[in-house]
């Protein structure tokens, strides 16, 4: 189980609010404020209340920047992995006051010291402060160093946004608010000789683009790794997110966005097959050209095999892989 935390920049124009941590875990570093999600709140409650009990002041309005997870990181001696939700609060009643804990200090964002903060914040924050949004993975050491690391720009372009009347199917609608909704990861994965891979389920007669449901406390990128070496038995590099698809499938009371990513095979490190993928049939299939694999895709009789979901999939990865064409 992560450990939960949360980060709060206050931002005033070209400065932000930095904290000298006074005590405890990380004392002697300027940082963000905040700290462990109780029981019973959402991450925005926590670091309205963190802020509050730090440095005296009530965020009014926050916006959420960045999600970064720190694996193997030491806390009282035992490594844990913290997930941390960073926020920006551009809105707050009262002045920041020093406390037993934290000692408030405004600073402007070009004299900013990373010398003085941990080590990772050099990596991500100058993107945050920059507008982006971001998610990031850090590995650390015991000594408070890290070995490896990745960070992405959050992208939620919209490729495509559709339901039964676009795929084919007779138009329905429902109350879309009381849906189920499921998020998850796909891939538009290329060998070293710039090949496409699908899944070729053969007992079912569609295809898809690797990947699969996102899991408790995964970032979006671990989400992407996870199942394209489940499904495929590839680790992967020269990872870039392209957008996202939404598909509302009515008849199912169901919303999924699916984060979309282009990457390359790294390394073949194996797999065994799973139960639904024995039961389906499904094999690993290399196209030559992502037109090729449109092709594919294009050809599944649909109406054949007559499984609802198909014709939302089979359209998400068409839709994809067209839209991928202006990056590969």
């Amino acid at each position: 189980m992560s450990l939960h935390t949360t980060w709060m920049l206050l931002r005033r124009g070209d400065e932000v609010l930095l904290g000298l941590k006074k005590r405890g875990f990380g004392q002697g570093r300027l940082n963000g404020v905040g700290g462990k999600v109780e029981p019973g709140e959402t991450i925005e409650q926590a670091a309205i209340r963190e802020t509050q009990e730090e440095i005296g002041v009530k965020v009014t309005r926050l916006e959420k920047v960045v999600e970064i997870a720190f694996d193997n990181l030491y806390y009282k001696g035992v490594p844990e992995r913290n997930v941390m939700y960073g926020f920006i609060a551009a809105e707050w009643e009262g002045e920041p006051q020093e406390t037993d804990e934290i000692k408030p200090e405004w600073v402007k964002i070009s004299d900013l010291d990373y010398d003085k903060m941990w080590v990772d914040d050099r990596h991500w924050l100058p993107q945050v402060l920059d507008d982006k949004k971001i998610q990031a993975w850090f590995h650390f050491n015991e000594d408070d160093t890290f070995d490896d690391f990745w960070v992405d720009e959050i992208n939620d372009t919209l490729i495509d946004d559709i339901e039964d009347g676009n795929v084919g199917l007779p138009p329905a609608s429902g109350d879309v608010a009381s849906y189920k909704f499921k998020t998850g990861a796909r891939a538009i994965l290329l060998n070293e000789d710039g090949k496409v891979a699908l899944i070729h389920s053969l007992n079912r007669g569609w295809y898809k683009l690797p990947g699969g449901g996102h899991e408790h406390d995964e970032l979006r990128r671990e989400n992407l790794q996870r199942e394209v070496l489940e499904e495929t038995g590839y680790t992967i590099k020269n990872v870039r997110p392209i957008g996202i698809c939404r598909n509302t499938r009515h008849n199912w009371q169901m919303t999924a966005e699916a984060w979309m990513y282009i990457c390359e095979t790294d390394e073949f490190v194996g797999k065994e097959p799973m139960e639904d993928e024995i039961e389906d049939g499904d094999t690993l299939e290399w196209f030559n050209t992502i037109d090729d694999a449109i092709a594919a895709l294009k050809a599944v009789k649909l109406d054949e095999i007559g499984f609802y979901g198909a014709y939302f999939f089979t359209r998400r990865e068409i839709d994809t892989l067209e839209y991928a064409k202006r990056f590969v």
